[in-house]
């Protein structure tokens, strides 16, 4: 499986578009090899993971063709997250006829956000090829080559919020963005689940966006700490093994995402510090 981080960055992005604090000064003045824009990724070329308002510069940044997109897993409608207007661009007189249809699953709010977002200006002709599916949790659901399961996080009060256990042959990727410490539920179906199965995920991507500042168990979002405890619950419940791989992403400006960070990171926990454009292959 190949995964691609094509923005590392949390709501506001790396430097924040507004602020004009040290970190951000400093990253502007670095230039774009060291930005972290807002949070999507793409495995292959057919499957997505969250689609924010700077999809239309990753596709610029790192030669993204997005006709080849199929499905989009969406973790949840916060606009960083999913970006919804972009999609009345997929036809019509911008954009050449495609022949796949883009089917886009998450929650019953996903689904409510891309009506709204769309209703003044979206096409019929662009409507009929896309579909959109609200998921429950804790229900597989196969598409192409893949199987997929939304999963509880610990992330909004307003609507449930998902993280994503993807397979694709005898390959698990476990993608923890946007979420403080799993919630039990989430725990026990994992162990249940995977052991039925008879595997463990090869990959995780953390939620990341205190870096070395500890969220605690109740925050909807984590720090380093906070994946250490996860990642050792993962491996007493048997969900991972000594082999399994990690990422860390989803950066806020607040907590100095420079290199020099995420490598004292990577060297102090092992796991690997996503940047935007990085390409993993497990």
């Amino acid at each position: 499986m190949k995964l691609q981080f094509l923005g590392t960055g949390a709501a506001e992005g790396a430097p924040a578009c507004f602020c004009q604090c040290e970190i951000c000064n400093e990253l502007r003045r670095r230039g774009e090899k060291e930005y972290h824009t807002r949070a999507q990724y793409i495995i292959e070329e057919d499957l997505g993971i969250d689609f924010p308002p700077d999809a239309y510069y990753h596709a610029l940044r790192f030669g993204l063709d997005y006709s080849k997109l199929k499905y989009l897993l969406i973790t949840h409608s916060h606009m960083d997250h999913f970006y919804a207007h972009d999609f009345i661009l997929r036809g019509y007189k911008y954009c050449a006829p495609l022949e796949n249809q883009l089917t886009i699953y998450g929650n019953a709010e996903v689904k409510k956000v891309f009506d709204e977002c769309t209703r003044r200006e979206l096409r019929e002709e662009v409507k009929a090829q896309i579909d959109v599916q609200a998921v429950e949790p804790f229900k597989p659901f196969a598409f192409g080559e893949y199987m997929a399961t939304a999963l509880l996080a610990q992330h909004s009060k307003t609507e449930k919020a998902y993280v994503y256990l993807i397979e694709k042959g005898d390959k698990a990727y476990l993608h923890l963005t946007d979420t403080g410490r799993l919630p039990l539920e989430t725990l026990d179906y994992l162990e249940e689940y995977l052991t039925k199965q008879g595997k463990t995920v090869d990959f995780v991507t953390f939620d990341c966006t205190f870096l070395f500042r500890t969220a605690g168990e109740i925050s909807r979002h984590m720090g380093l700490e906070d994946n250490k405890a996860m990642q050792k619950e993962f491996l007493c419940r048997k969900i991972a093994n000594e082999r399994t791989m990690y990422a860390i992403t989803h950066y806020s400006h607040n907590n100095s995402p420079l290199r020099e960070t995420l490598e004292k990171a990577e060297k102090e926990y092992g796991y690997l510090a996503a940047f935007d454009g990085l390409t993993v292959e497990f």
